[in-house]
């Protein structure tokens, strides 16, 4: 009978979840690339207009490597409490190799939600895919994590 409980407590997203954290510790256990994060300040730059800075309070979780460009999976993390005085106000993903940017926004709440998204994004090849957050003050953080897909996403 406690088998048959704990069955019914799985989900898709739950195994998703797991899948993620998986291939994402391939991705995140890279070891930093001071070029390539000069690099992707300039992206951020050239697509926002304006200057990011590289954060560890963002945590990305993307598959070093995944199949399929069309729905590699992303889950984001951002250590804030959600209070008037630090929260997220949102979020951009971006792929600066794909046809159309930013990838996807997100909007946050301060006490309404929490800095926390899990979804699918296309990717048009292997590229950084860089997140990007706007904080209450208008400091921009930012995180990368390089993702090969085999197929391009974006055709």
């Amino acid at each position: 009978m406690a088998n048959e409980a704990a069955a019914h407590n799985v989900t898709r997203r739950s195994i998703l979840a797991a899948a993620v954290a998986g291939g994402a510790s391939v991705a995140m256990a890279a070891a930093p690339d001071a070029a390539g994060d000069a690099d992707a300040i300039a992206q951020v730059r050239r697509l926002t207009g304006k200057d990011a800075a590289l954060s560890p309070r963002l945590h990305l979780a993307m598959p070093a490597h995944f199949p399929n460009g069309y729905i590699v999976p992303l889950m984001l993390r951002i250590d804030s409490d959600m209070s008037e005085a630090d929260h997220v106000r949102q979020v951009q993903v971006l792929a600066p190799r794909n046809p159309i940017n930013p990838v996807a926004t997100f909007h946050f709440v301060p006490g309404r939600s929490e800095p926390v998204v899990s979804t699918r994004i296309r990717l048009a090849e292997p590229q950084d895919v860089l997140v990007v957050a706007e904080m209450n003050d208008g400091a921009l953080l930012m995180t990368r994590v390089f993702v090969e897909v085999a197929t391009n996403g974006c055709n």
